[in-house]
């Protein structure tokens, strides 16, 4: 319907839309013509794009003729100016800097506890943050100023494109987890959400944990709306077999729908081995596989079940 629309108000003249008010019936515009392109594609670029909550001005740069609508890549300072006006190189951000939406930069739960290592203000460097792609050259920002006891890095993360002499930020969030975190994309419906793909690994088992944080953009911030389980191990002692130990892998498989996203999750348990003689260690016992749906309820993501990796592990 909005496509005919468009088409309709470009095409039409004066004169036919006054013979189309007499008459009541508008004229059959279902199929765009093919010497107005630029109105079909303005519309389809305005449906997968998120409304901008902070817009900045850049220099132009390349071919004038293409100058309004060339995707550009900005340096990690470019994008921090453009994420916390009040940033300059020489003078570093500071503790109680503010985001282009006016909200303090490291006020957020998520962050309680983490450091600078330098000092306030904080001087960047250009390792400080973390750049991830998206199509149409969405940009996902993390800006890892802050440091945690147990290695994590922290800091505002925002979802943001830059093209011709403009750089647009869509929302602003929060993020903390391990520095080697991969940032991306994901479409759900008419939803442009980030996803922070994590892995934390513990040197005393030998096991990793390797988890998906999902964020919504919501009235200009990126609220974090679920977190799972993508890949993790654990072992304990077994319920079934004295003197042994389970050990339960999870691995869940991720589609994104439009409502939603499907999880496909597999748990498989197995008794390792045990230098005991005469026990019948080193072998599969089962694996169970279920699906659950996260459904997109307003500023998060509702389970319709609980986790497969909560219900199974502990019973063997």
């Amino acid at each position: 319907m909005l496509r005919a629309a468009v088409h309709r108000f470009v095409t039409l003249g004066a004169g036919a839309l006054a013979l189309l008010a007499l008459a009541g019936c508008p004229a059959d515009a279902s199929k765009p013509k093919p010497d107005h392109p630029n109105q079909v594609r303005q519309v389809e670029i305005r449906y997968v794009t998120p409304i901008s909550v902070c817009r900045t001005k850049l220099a132009p740069v390349g071919d004038p003729t293409r100058a309004g609508s060339a995707v550009r890549d900005l340096d990690p300072a470019q994008w921090t100016q453009v994420l916390v006006p009040g940033y300059n190189d020489d003078e570093g951000i500071e503790s109680i800097a503010v985001d282009c939406t006016g909200n303090y930069v490291f006020a957020n739960e998520s962050l309680k506890g983490g450091g600078s290592e330098r000092g306030w203000p904080h001087l960047l460097e250009p390792d400080d943050m973390t750049v991830g792609a998206g199509p149409n050259g969405m940009r996902i920002l993390w800006l890892r100023t802050l440091k945690f006891d147990n290695g994590d890095e922290g800091g505002p993360i925002a979802l943001a494109r830059a093209y011709g002499d403009n750089a647009e930020i869509y929302a602003v969030g929060s993020f903390r987890g391990p520095k080697e975190t991969r940032l991306q994309t994901a479409r759900v419906g008419n939803e442009t959400m980030v996803v922070a793909d994590s892995k934390a690994c513990d040197a005393e088992s030998q096991t990793c944990r390797r988890r998906a944080h999902f964020f919504l953009p919501r009235r200009g911030r990126l609220i974090e709306g679920a977190v799972i389980d993508l890949d993790r191990t654990q072992i304990v002692p077994s319920v079934t077999e004295r003197g042994l130990y389970a050990q339960y892998h999870l691995s869940t498989d991720v589609s994104y729908q439009k409502d939603g996203i499907l999880l496909l999750e597999q748990v498989s348990v197995r008794i390792t081995e045990s230098d005991v003689p005469n026990l019948d260690s080193n072998r599969r016992l089962r694996t169970v596989e279920f699906s659950r749906f996260l459904k997109v309820e307003r500023d998060t993501l509702f389970s319709s079940n609980e986790p497969l990796w909560e219900r199974v592990v502990g019973r063997d």
